[in-house]
């Protein structure tokens, strides 16, 4: 390592401090390091009369450092991530992020003034954040203003402007939060791409290893993402448009704008931030739109490809097949546009040359449409016809491959369509014919390649398809299979001989989707089979609670079997601008007990205590009580453990042990839903303790797919998952055509099933309010279904 390191900077007196805090972190780390400070005016800095974009950009900020470097005069130089352009010396990498500062931008007011002055304009620098300041005070002016933040805020006070616009890591790095009288939210003001972080730069090639104690992880996947989103537009000073990346729950989330205004949200996992981020940009563009052609697979949503996923979930049109599963189906946005254009044999919904056209005339729109075809789209599903069209009028477009029903379906049946022993080849042959025509198939040159045959879109055909391949010597006894809705809860198969196939397929009264297949290896579907030999498996449920608590309930029904269709019938929103909340948590440790109801509740108080920049630490002296071992998990993952939990998780509960254990004068801070449950708040009431009941968010209804209605009339939909009364109810007002009657409804607890006691639902309780006792009951449930089925 080197034993002196000469750190250059901007000399405006925000970037000597940016510059002071990586300094403090490396002196830290490595004490015996000599280190030499070198600041110096850049172009950007002397030339405060134009606008920025008039006289070169952001290049501007860092040209002196770059040349310092080059000519060895500097080791490493330090910037505003922010400050700096999009295309970089590649003889100049970055080599280390910081950890970030608060992203957000503020408004700051003239010195001892309360509110806006409508005669003098708001100060305001940059593109980005005009477009977005004048949606939020549409009757004010807004003037550039040029110079460091101390000369902007010299010019404020002295009446020159009626507010800035200021980044806030930049206010706070300085030490004047008492200047701030507002912090905008992300969604009002969308930060620049890395604002908040100061980048490293050196020379390539020269080792930086000892940089490691500088650089932040997520910082730098923030950062890369959001670059790749602007740098892939073109985008610098003189475009408004915004990138903010964060990292939730495993995943990587995109928050960007585009120059019209257009606000987008984009998920991938972190290790694909620059993906995703260029992704995002050719995704919206002003002039025309994009088509995916989407291969669904043959239903399973786990066996839909991750490009696929994300694809579906940010679609602002989805156009889709009968085929296509409910369970993919539902992670459609509720914001985006459906269009069914399904086909059933003899009944075609829409047109094939009308599908081509509903394509390109969504694209023409400015649309990114998927178009989501069961299987893969080329594979007897038409997708080069429907791509003719849109190459003709230059519309571009991507083709997301699936797996095809011919491999997955036979597998699902323990089928392996290829076997050393038996078959050397697969052969895959559409059964769909016209009406009145014959097959036009060459069976006996299928029959003299002695592999595998699978025939889609076949059951019609049945009887002509086994004819046909008797008549071109097919031997009788070949085995075979037809094999129902595979993949699903209520997947069927027939297996059989192709003499004796079409009798036995009619008797069992097999229906479409189905799929036939003709070799030797149908005689091991018995021996290799798996699917059915699950717990739950041909049980169908469907699980209502929100759908960011929904994976880990569903990952325990999908790994005992079940297929599991999530929908969730409420949504929770976080109160924007809680005032309330704001005031109690900056003086958090002046409380003694914070309680807790919901894992939703808990995640939003921790989303808040971070937004308000609270520090953990200051919940040290603090208790916690919580409901259910769900908000607990919340609280652990954060490394904190509570002190109250009731066995019986119900409010009135807590409020009973939480009333035996706080002290005459205590402060109880209650962040929860705004439809919370009065029990807690009446048991806590009977003691002399300050309660802060507030609010946090909103519990708000989802519309459900209307055509699921049909599912649960027909029984096609085993039963329901209910998580909390909330969910019950949101329910009900989704499904007002549905006879409710007819729902089985596992429940969480007491309080849940009684209020689907009130809708009549057929209701079961978990022995404990807990995921696991859930599937428990669930699987208790099905089992004596099972059970009376087979003694019928």
């Amino acid at each position: 390592m080197v034993r002196k390191l000469r750190v250059g900077s901007r000399e405006s007196k925000l970037a000597v401090v940016q510059s002071q805090i990586i300094i403090d972190c490396i002196k830290k780390h490595h004490p015996d390091l000599e280190i030499e400070f070198i600041t110096m005016k850049t172009t950007g800095d002397k030339i405060l009369d134009k606008a920025l974009d008039k006289i070169g950009g952001k290049g501007l900020f860092v040209k002196e450092l770059d040349k310092a470097l080059i000519e060895n005069k500097i080791d490493i130089a330090i910037h505003s991530l922010k400050d700096m352009p999009m295309e970089i010396n590649k003889e100049l990498p970055i080599i280390a992020y910081s950890k970030r500062e608060d992203p957000r931008d503020v408004l700051i007011l003239p010195k001892d003034n309360l509110e806006l002055n409508p005669d003098r304009p708001i100060g305001c620098s940059s593109l980005r954040r005009t477009l977005q300041i004048k949606k939020l005070y549409p009757d004010m002016q807004i003037k550039p203003i040029r110079g460091n933040v101390l000369t902007r805020l010299d010019k404020l006070d002295q009446g020159e402007f009626s507010a800035l616009i200021l980044a806030a890591a930049g206010i706070k790095r300085l030490k004047l939060e008492e200047r701030i009288t507002k912090e905008f939210t992300i969604q009002e003001s969308l930060p620049a791409a890395g604002q908040g972080i100061l980048a490293i730069q050196g020379r390539k090639g020269e080792d930086y290893s000892f940089l490691s104690c500088v650089n932040d992880n997520e910082s730098e996947i923030a950062a890369l993402c959001e670059r790749a989103f602007v740098r892939e537009l073109n985008g610098g000073c003189s475009s408004p448009i915004a990138a903010f990346a964060t990292i939730e729950n495993e995943r990587i989330v995109l928050n960007c704008m585009y120059e019209d205004g257009k606000k987008m949200t984009f998920y991938d996992e972190p290790r694909n931030a620059e993906e995703l981020g260029r992704f995002a940009a050719n995704y919206k563009t002003p002039s025309k739109g994009k088509v995916w052609l989407v291969g669904a697979g043959p239903s399973d949503p786990e066996l839909l490809t991750v490009k696929g996923k994300r694809l579906i979930e940010n679609a602002e049109v989805v156009v889709y097949d009968r085929l296509v599963g409910d369970g993919i189906l539902s992670l459609i946005s509720k914001k985006a546009k459906k269009i069914y254009v399904g086909k059933e044999s003899g009944n075609h919904a829409v047109r094939q040359d009308r599908i081509n056209e509903i394509l390109l005339e969504e694209a023409c729109k400015g649309q990114k449409v998927v178009r989501l075809k069961g299987g893969d789209p080329f594979v007897f599903g038409r997708g080069g016809e429907e791509l003719e069209l849109l190459v003709k009028h230059n519309i571009p477009f991507e083709i997301v491959p699936g797996i095809t029903s011919s491999i997955a379906v036979a597998a699902y049946n323990g089928i392996p369509v290829t076997y050393r022993d038996f078959c050397s080849s697969l052969h895959i042959i559409t059964g769909h014919k016209k009406k009145d025509e014959p097959l036009d198939i060459d069976f006996e040159a299928l029959v003299r390649t002695k592999g595998t045959l699978v025939f889609l879109m076949s059951v019609a055909s049945l009887k002509d398809i086994c004819e046909g391949l008797l008549q071109a010597g097919m031997k009788p006894t070949m085995p075979a299979a037809i094999l129902e809705n595979g993949t699903k809860a209520h997947q069927r198969k027939v297996i059989s001989t192709v003499s004796e196939l079409s009798l036995a397929a009619e008797k069992a009264e097999i229906k479409s989707p189905s799929i036939i297949v003709v070799g030797e290896v149908c005689s091991l579907s018995d021996k290799f089979s798996w699917y059915d030999k699950n717990v739950l498996s041909g049980c169908k449920v469907a699980v209502t609670r929100p759908k960011e608590l929904s994976s880990k309930l569903s990952e325990l029904l999908r790994e005992k079997g079940a297929e599991v269709l999530e929908l969730p019938c409420i949504v929770t929103e976080r109160i924007p601008n809680n005032e309330t909340l704001y005031s109690c948590m900056k003086e958090i440790e002046n409380f003694q007990w914070i309680v807790l109801t919901s894992p939703t509740g808990a995640r939003i108080f921790f989303e808040e205590l971070s937004s308000y920049r609270v520090d953990i630490r200051k919940l040290n002296q603090l208790k916690f009580a919580v409901i259910g071992k769900g908000t607990s998990q919340v609280l652990e993952d954060k490394g904190i453990y509570p002190e109250l939990m009731p066995k019986v998780y119900q409010g009135k509960e807590l409020g009973g042990i939480l009333s035996q254990s706080i002290k005459e004068g205590d402060k109880i801070l209650i962040p929860r839903a705004r439809q919370g449950a009065k029990e807690l708040i009446e048991e806590l009431s009977k003691t002399k303790c300050i309660i802060y009941d507030i609010p946090t968010y909103d519990t708000l209804y989802q519309e459900s797919m209307s055509e699921l209605e049909i599912e649960f009339e027909n029984a096609e939909i085993d039963y329901a998952i209910f998580t909390s009364a909330s969910t019950v109810k949101g329910f009900a007002q989704a499904h007002k055509n549905l006879n409710l009657k007819k729902v089985k409804a596992i429940c969480i607890g007491q309080k849940t099933k009684q209020t689907a006691d009130e809708y009549q639902m057929q209701t079961y309780v978990s022995k404990e309010a807990t995921l696991e006792s859930l599937v428990e009951c669930l699987e208790q449930q099905f089992q004596n279904k099972e059970q009376s089925m087979l003694n019928t």
